[in-house]
């Protein structure tokens, strides 16, 4: 595989024209992110594929369940609870976050699903404000003004548009791009354990065992692992199989793409078109009414790809 000369945006995303300063500086922030903890050395690492050159030999995207594992599990037994605590952003801890729509008349509209990492706007505002708040007018509100989205020019990632009146990116303290760069370089330059029985303890969220697990098990064959550009974590499915309309018939397709492409979807609504005659409120799953963003998120899953092979001579 030829080194990765830039690296690209999540979704190959162009919110600027081609030739912006912006994209340079997005490559910038990957490879050193990247190059803080790559060894160089043999194989079984993690490496920065703008620095090393790799034979490719396989590739994996590690998936997992939308919905926080460390909600679900101590609210089994009760599974309004974990719907209900759920709808907290604070607890969204699976690089995917969702905010719940509501109509007067308290039942659901619309539920969003993102998973674009805060520093991708953070970097973004620091070379055009202005697009940043055109992009926030775009998804959330006309009413977006600049002074809503920083305090002394700093850019807050828990804004009033990406908190309590709406969602445009990941928010939770660790859904970022750099945690789960940490989270991938660590599962492989760490001490190496004979399998996964010997692997050091993880969080009690989806993604961390899966990406510890996975990675593990590459670097035991020798070889080195990177992610796969464009770098980025996405949504990688929704299933609504057995969803029923008011009626009792099969649901349409109401999932609708809004930022990204199939494969690296980094923004994803359900909402059903208004002459259809009902809402997202009124749809059945498993005979249950939807009433809350959680019983979606239960059937998104999210991903990240990877890459594996051996050191080019």
């Amino acid at each position: 595989m030829a080194l990765v000369t830039r690296f690209d945006t999540p979704a190959s995303l162009r919110d600027l024209p081609p030739g912006s300063a912006f994209y340079d500086d997005w490559h910038t922030h990957i490879a050193n992110r990247l190059g803080a903890s790559t060894p160089g050395s043999g194989g079984g690492e993690f490496y920065d594929a703008s620095e090393t050159d790799v034979n490719i030999v396989g590739a994996r995207d590690l998936v997992w369940m939308a919905f926080p594992r460390r909600v679900l599990m101590p609210n089994r037994d009760d599974r309004g609870a974990a719907f209900t605590a759920a709808e907290n952003r604070n607890v969204q801890d699976e690089y995917c976050e969702w905010f719940t729509t509501r109509n007067a008349a308290g039942k659901i509209v619309r539920v969003t699903f993102v998973t674009e990492a805060p520093e991708y706007w953070e970097a973004l505002w620091a070379v055009d404000r202005a697009r940043v708040v055109a992009l926030y007018r775009a998804l959330v509100s006309p009413a977006v003004v600049e002074t809503d989205l920083h305090v002394g020019g700093v850019y807050q990632r828990a804004n009033l548009w990406n908190n309590a009146n709406g969602i445009v990116h990941l928010r939770q303290a660790i859904n970022t791009l750099n945690a789960a760069l940490g989270l991938a370089q660590g599962s492989a330059n760490s001490a190496p354990a004979r399998d996964n029985y010997e692997m050091s303890a993880v969080a009690s969220t989806a993604v961390d065992p899966r990406v510890t697990y996975d990675v593990g098990t590459l670097v035991r064959k020798g070889l080195s692992v990177t992610l796969r550009d464009p770098i980025g974590l996405y949504i990688a499915g929704w299933d609504d199989t057995g969803w029923t309309r008011p009626s009792g018939a099969p649901v349409g397709n109401y999932w609708t793409i809004v930022r990204g492409v199939p494969g690296q979807v980094l923004r994803l609504d359900y909402e059903v078109p208004a002459a259809v005659g009902f809402v997202v409120g009124d749809i059945r799953i498993g005979g249950r009414p939807i009433q809350w963003g959680g019983q979606l998120a239960e059937h998104v899953t999210v991903t990240i790809g990877g890459v594996a092979g051996g050191r080019a001579r």
